[in-house]
């Protein structure tokens, strides 16, 4: 997924868990937990820089260099993170901010998780899960930063994973629009 709908996803969790657990923060903490929610939603693919440094590239087209396949990629890292932030915190705000760590970041695994896939159960098995087309590549042709990109985005269009992106973005659009 690319980073628009991680990022909303991201917003979406924050709302919900805002909702949910009705943290005792002020307007302006809301509204920052709202912004950390939209970073730890899109905080995973950060990695994606220590793949273009190793391809010295902006794209990536050797299989060694795809940043699922990293630690940083893995689920049950930032699962522990943030429940250690939680559960080392001594007021809400930072208690949330824990909580969005775990769950923001989860719900962009999630997201990889319909066609690109996560390594789920790292550190047992780095083996990459996906509900469909595990570990997806695709073959784009094209050596320049532009041809490239425009290359793996009519390939991307045509995925599921593109339809899960746009509903997500117009959901985190309804909800930023009719609440915020």
């Amino acid at each position: 997924m690319l980073p628009p709908g991680h990022i909303a996803a991201g917003f979406l969790t924050a709302e919900a868990l805002l909702k949910i657990a009705h943290p005792a923060l002020t307007g302006l903490q809301k509204q920052q937990m709202l912004w950390w929610g939209m970073f730890f939603g899109f905080a995973p693919d950060l990695d994606s820089f220590v793949s273009f440094a190793r391809e010295k590239a902006w794209f990536v087209k050797d299989k060694a260099n795809n940043h699922r396949r990293f630690i940083s990629h893995a689920p049950l890292l930032w699962a522990l993170g943030g429940l250690g932030v939680w559960l080392f915190s001594r007021d809400v705000y930072w208690q949330t901010v824990g909580l969005l760590l775990w769950l923001a970041s989860w719900s962009h695994f999630l997201l990889d998780s319909i066609e690109f896939g996560v390594m789920w159960l790292w550190p047992f098995n780095k083996e990459i899960w996906a509900l469909k087309d595990r570990g997806i590549e695709g073959k784009f042709e094209g050596n320049s930063f532009l041809k490239y990109w425009i290359n793996y985005l009519k390939f991307y269009f045509t995925r599921w994973t593109f339809y899960a992106e746009i509903f997500v973005l117009i959901v985190g659009l309804f909800f930023l629009f009719t609440i915020h």
